[in-house]
């Protein structure tokens, strides 16, 4: 039986032939976001004192010292580097404007930070990425700083003082910015892609940091988005 010999220059031929096909497979690698949805920020307890407003007595006691903290927008813009079909990392930037109001009991004796800014470097996992339909898991760290000057207070005191009934006066620790610290992350979402270089994309993550100052314990930060997502080779 004679076995007919394929030339060099055939099997390149055929090769190039194919690219076209492997390359419409191949997921892009680069990916720049742009999202927007809401930012749910928990409550801690504070740290707080009453002075009795006496000008002869020197007495103190500390009284509970409670927050409310606004639900705000949240505004997201990463980029996602995408090194097999299925991993890729991200880093991010998100802000929102969360406002804080701080309350002895039900009476408003300050406000504190306005806004949050957040940087986040994430490892994402995307459980199967050949259809349009292309879930994924995240989890990453990063830092976070609280900051915004603090409103006026409703008795016109300066900085962290204000007026509760009874003649006293409530002093706590009420900075402008907490400074930045540590936080991590981790949540999940899909891409839903519209054609090869666009895509939609929907998420819900939880970011994890401790409470700012004067505020005590851990902060979670639960964080529903949505965006559009543009894919580049």
């Amino acid at each position: 039986m004679q076995i007919k010999r394929i030339s060099l220059p055939l099997i390149l031929l055929l090769f190039l032939a194919g690219l076209p096909a492997i390359a419409q497979n191949a997921a892009p690698r680069l990916e720049l976001s742009a999202e927007a949805g809401s930012s749910y920020l928990n409550t801690g307890p504070a740290q707080g004192s009453v002075i009795i407003g006496c000008p002869v007595c020197d007495l103190s006691q500390a009284v509970p010292l409670s927050t409310s903290i606004s639900t705000a927008g949240r505004l997201f813009t990463g980029a996602r580097f995408r090194f097999t079909r299925h991993d890729a990392i991200e880093a991010s930037y998100s802000f929102s404007p969360n406002h804080f109001t701080y309350l002895a009991g039900l009476q408003v004796v300050g406000f504190g930070y306005s806004r949050m800014d957040l940087l986040s470097f994430n490892y994402v996992r995307y459980l199967w990425a050949r259809s349009r339909f292309q879930p994924f898991a995240t989890a990453g760290i990063g830092t976070n700083r609280f900051g915004g000057a603090p409103g006026p207070i409703p008795s016109g005191s300066p900085g962290g003082t204000g007026q509760v009934p009874g003649g006293y006066t409530l002093s706590f620790e009420n900075p402008r910015d907490n400074g930045w610290q540590f936080a991590w992350n981790y949540g999940g979402g899909a891409d839903i892609v519209l054609q090869r270089h666009v895509a939609l994309r929907l998420e819900l993550r939880n970011y994890v940091s401790d409470q700012p100052i004067p505020l005590t314990g851990t902060s979670h930060n639960l964080v529903p988005s949505a965006g559009i997502v543009f894919r580049f080779k």
